[in-house]
């Protein structure tokens, strides 16, 4: 009999390990120290307040055993001292003799524990005789801080420097960095002991007996004295985490089910990316990733928040809409390329940005972030049926498709066209916004401007949810119209962008208004959107899925074919499990059910190669039959933020789970796979109304669902999505009467 197949478990990046809390981030290497890594240490708002951070015993390192991420925001690691330094008769690591200070081998074991709060970093510590009657130990931390931006410090340069004083008081030490533009203060205060400070160092002495513990502690203050944040701040940011997580739906199993696994930790891995900065409504809003992005970009934190929206009822959405509704572009301002209505695209806290020497504190370079805004905004709707939140964005949705036809539409067309104004921005501001992302099918570089297929669709859903809502605030002329306008807009791009002979949609319109003929992950952006023809989709998925652009794990950036393809660049190859996640969903729109469960299946088993089930922020582009493994994209931020809203979208697409609050309404048309047999949601919320449902798949195939608890009127029927392509009338009315029955009001 063969052996089973194993998947192998892949590694990617540097050797560090990170913990996070709003906008504090720690990064050690994999033995627990700061400092070594050029990456490493403790950041606030992205400028490193402490750049080392390690303890000696005796003037000498403990020997590293074990370590473990105890959740987002902690770390823990296990060290011996002295360490055993030859070898034995009783096998590996057995030593005799004696040890070092008086001490045998092994003779103290140390347990450090890192816990991020936002504005400061806990450390615990640890130490226990295991054998002499008596110790004499000596403790010392090794600090110091430099304030570098988590890029100067990834890339090894300084936009600017100032000289940090080294303040010791008592016990404790105060570094301060005497920038007159960045007032940064590090406040360390240790305890536990008798602490001694000096320039870089806390230093500690004490006796230890047999088989007894010693605690130890430091506290880390991060001081920004332009925004202060203190410890009731810290707090009460905390709690509003806290009750969002006890406000999360939940997955359950009966058995083992890495779905469950990976899907429950992504939604707390969610939310632990919160920003937490700002105001307290806008607190919910989530960076797009660690270590290097614990920043806000509006189109990661739109698409995260409206992926995961149906988990958290809509919360993190709420809050990310009324962020950008704040930042809205007001002026014309070329070197932030910030135009009146435009949406945001970043707002970095780093030094550089703070500091002017790039634009990116406040910046709008995005044709995305526009149109993502609506979606939200649309998708809000029908998740909490709320018209108040609706009419405080109205205005703002307004001059989205006003900033649309001003200055979104360059040459007056009716498509979209981007062209970068500020000399330090981005060339690209479609979905690809990397410097060599769009090429021809000669793979040749195109220069912009040029009109994206995917934005035109973002463009089309945007119109057609303004529409809707227009009607639900009472405005049927306008809603009229938009509808007109997507119609519109439809018929003349599936004219303009579809490629008969390819079966594909174009990459975009190049400057002269030609196609640009390579086949990309764009021309599948365009399925969730509803721009595609009717008549197109079933050639436009087969073509998706032909070998030079689905790998078996996900659809690639770029075809195989094409001469610019390379398996581990940024998108000119790779797979972005977030794009597929959206994929997916408008696979089960149009009711493309085996093709939907042939990409679920794919991500299913991408993410069960990685730890935990973090997916890199993009996977290599080689294909299951080349590798074990994709390979991955040699700067992969893991956890990327979005990446952690895929298995929530996957979940709900599976189980085809479609809110519409204002009627009190969920549908459900669940396909589940033979490897998710049975599946369990706990505590889904639909505007008011909380419910438990049940899926399981019969040993016939087919998927059956059970309301197992609810609160409120929500009525559950079982109906395929509206655009299904595989479900005549009889198909509806069955379910639909079978729902009916089962109503309990």
């Amino acid at each position: 009999m063969e052996p089973p197949q194993i998947p192998p478990l892949a590694r990617s990046g540097p050797d560090i390990e990170v913990a996070w809390r709003g906008p504090s981030l720690l990064i050690v290497d994999t033995q627990g120290w700061a400092g070594g890594h050029p990456l490493s240490g403790y950041y606030f708002r992205q400028a490193r307040f402490l750049r080392s951070l390690r303890f000696e015993l005796n003037g000498e390192p403990p020997y590293p055993c074990s370590r473990a991420e105890r959740a987002p925001n902690e770390l823990e690691f296990m060290y011996i001292y002295p360490p055993v330094e030859r070898g034995g008769g009783g096998g590996s690591g057995s030593g005799g003799g004696e040890g070092k200070h008086g001490l045998l081998f092994r003779d103290i074991d140390l347990r450090l524990l890192y816990r991020v709060r936002p504005a400061s970093l806990e450390v615990a510590l640890w130490i226990t005789n295991r054998w002499q009657e008596e110790a004499e130990l000596n403790l010392g931390w090794i600090v110091d801080a430099d304030y570098a931006s988590v890029d100067e410090a990834h890339f090894g340069y300084r936009e600017e420097t100032a000289t940090v004083d080294a303040l010791p008081r008592g016990g404790d030490l105060i570094f301060r960095y005497r920038h007159p533009d960045l007032p940064f203060e590090t406040h360390l205060s240790a305890s536990g002991a008798e602490w001694t400070a000096s320039s870089d160092r806390l230093s500690a002495s004490f006796v230890l007996r047999r088989q007894v513990t010693h605690t130890l502690g430091l506290r880390i203050r991060s001081v920004d004295l332009v925004d202060p944040l203190g410890d009731a701040g810290a707090q009460r940011r905390e709690e509003r985490l806290r009750h969002w997580h006890r406000g999360v739906a939940r997955l359950h199993a009966p058995a083992e089910a890495p779905l469950v696994e990976i899907t429950n930790r992504a939604l707390t891995d969610l939310g632990s990316l919160a920003l937490l900065e700002g105001a307290e409504d806008e607190w919910l809003a989530p960076a797009a990733g660690v270590p290097l992005y614990l920043t806000f970009w509006a189109r990661d934190a739109v698409t995260t928040a409206w992926q995961a929206g149906i988990f958290d009822g809509g919360e993190m959405l709420t809050d990310v809409l009324t962020f950008l509704v704040r930042r809205q572009g007001e002026r014309v301002d070329p070197a932030h390329d910030e135009q009146p209505g435009r949406i945001l695209n970043q707002a970095r806290t780093d030094p550089p940005s703070r500091l002017g020497k790039t634009p990116f504190r406040s910046y709008y370079a995005d044709f995305a972030s526009p149109f993502m805004f609506i979606i939200g905004l649309g998708y809000l709707y029908v998740l909490t049926g709320d018209k108040e939140r609706i009419r405080d964005h109205w205005a703002a949705a307004q001059g989205v498709l006003t900033w649309a036809r001003e200055y979104g539409d360059r040459d007056g067309d009716g498509y979209l066209e981007y062209l970068t104004e500020a000399e330090l921005g981005p060339t690209h501001q479609g979905w690809k916004d990397s410097e060599n992302a769009v090429v021809d099918e000669q793979g040749r570089q195109v220069d912009p401007p040029l009109a994206p297929c995917e934005v035109q669709g973002y463009y089309h859903a945007s119109l057609q949810y303004m529409a809707a809502l227009s009607v639900v605030l009472g405005e049927r002329r306008q809603g009229r119209e938009l509808w007109r306008q997507a119609s519109v807009l439809k018929k003349r791009f599936n004219q303009d962008f579809w490629m008969e002979k390819e079966g594909c949609i174009a990459f975009g319109l190049d400057a002269r208004k030609r196609p640009i003929r390579a086949l990309t992950s764009n021309a599948a952006h365009c399925l969730p959107t509803g721009i595609v023809a009717d008549e197109h989709i079933p050639r436009l998925v087969d073509r998706l899925f032909a070998p030079d652009l689905f790998s078996g794990w996900g659809i690639r950036t770029l075809s195989t074919r094409n001469p610019a393809y390379n398996p581990l660049d940024y998108h000119l190859g790779s797979v972005w499990p977030v794009e597929n996640a959206s994929i997916l969903f408008g696979l089960r729109r149009y009711g493309l059910n085996d093709r939907a469960l042939e990409l679920a299946r794919g991500l299913y088993d991408l993410a069960r190669l990685w730890p935990g089930g973090r997916t890199p922020e993009c996977a290599g582009g080689y294909s299951r039959d080349e590798l074990a493994h994709p390979g991955v994209y040699p700067r992969a931020n893991h956890p990327q933020t979005w990446n952690q809203s895929v298995f929530p979208l996957l979940t709900q697409s599976l189980l085809g789970l479609v809110p519409f609050a204002p009627l009190q309404l969920l549908l459900v048309d669940p396909i589940l796979p033979p490897w998710l047999p049975e599946l369990t949601v706990e505590g889904l919320r639909i505007g008011d109304t909380t419910a438990t449902l049940r899926f399981w798949r019969d040993d016939d195939g087919r998927s059956r669902y059970r309301v197992v608890e609810k609160s409120g009127k929500l009525r559950v029927l079982r109906q395929p999505w509206l655009e299904s392509r595989s479900v005549g009338i009889r198909d509806r009315v069955g379910p639909l009467l079978r729902s009916v029955l089962h109503w309990k009001t």
